[in-house]
């Protein structure tokens, strides 16, 4: 197997890194992942290993679904339960109130991306210079939220929703919480995070490989072959002589009018992925296969 993917749990307090890592040493292979989680975060992660990280842009640009703990009445620096309180406001917010306040964000959108995040300012990350207490031009970013839910909502000195959100990769549920408390008047962070689902990588059928002894034949038996876990790209399958002129980089035509990525298949199985042109041309991009 040219490599393969792993539907990983993360558990909180622990970081997307000691969870590739773990999973090198045991296979010790290359491992990277498809989206990070922060440490207060659980859920799903998608881990590709050996030549199978060459993939893994693809499943980081999978729709997402997150479960969401949202608390009113509090504003932290990072918008979430790790950051410093900078405001407190106390207030009444009904469910209704909150709700309707809450559907405002279903759509294309624009966020403002997070100070304590990983996006780049002139090369640096910008929590690094939130870290020095720097303020940088906000930065807005357009995602698309396909659909929100309000699961519960907790009264009181300061409320509380769980949310269920469906989105676009790159949304910052944190900001997404935070936006919705300054809408209310209160302010709100958010306290708990889950990530339900990457794609069709759910959190049901996730892999805990923290919490017991694992061994490299464990994670080889729930490995995915690449070409499965690339469900929704579509196929071609070439001769053996359009094989080879693949393998070396060489394009080949197809009676093809979409410009898409296709998986390739030679006789002997997955090769890897390629790029149809609007001329009908194959062009091999990521060769997995020998």
């Amino acid at each position: 197997m040219p490599g393969g993917i792993l539907n990983v749990y993360k558990p909180v307090g622990m970081t997307s890194f000691e969870i590739t890592e773990r999973v090198g040493k045991i296979l010790r292979e290359k491992v990277g992942h498809a989206g990070t989680l922060d440490p207060f975060a659980r859920g799903v992660m998608v881990v590709c290993w050996g030549k199978a990280t060459r993939l893994a842009s693809f499943f980081q640009a999978l729709d997402k679904i997150y479960r969401a703990g949202v608390r009113f009445g509090i504003s932290t620096d990072t918008y979430d339960v790790t950051g410093k309180v900078v405001k407190v406001r106390r207030g009444q917010l009904s469910p209704q109130e909150g709700k309707e306040l809450l559907l405002k964000y279903r759509g294309t959108i624009k966020q403002v991306v997070p100070p304590f995040s990983a996006s780049k300012y002139q090369g640096k990350p910008r929590y690094r210079y939130a870290r020095q207490g720097k303020a940088l031009p906000p930065q807005e970013k357009e995602v698309n939220i396909y659909d929100l839910e309000l699961v519960s909502w907790e009264e009181g000195e300061w409320p509380g929703a769980e949310i269920l959100v469906r989105c676009s990769s790159g949304t910052y549920i944190r900001s997404l919480a935070q936006e919705w408390g300054e809408d209310s008047g209160l302010g709100a962070y958010l306290f708990s995070l889950r990530r339900e689902k990457i794609g069709e990588f759910s959190l049901e059928d996730s892999e805990e490989i923290t919490e017991r002894e694992i061994d490299k034949q464990f994670l080889l038996s729930k490995s995915i072959p690449p070409d499965q876990a690339l469900y929704w790209i579509s196929s071609v399958y070439l001769e053996e002589k359009e094989a080879k002129k693949a393998k070396q980089g060489g394009s080949i035509f197809l009676p093809s009018p979409e410009r898409e990525w296709v998986k390739i298949y030679e006789k002997d199985g997955f090769l890897g992925l390629g790029w149809i042109e609007d001329s009908g041309e194959l062009r091999p991009r990521i060769i997995l296969g020998e």
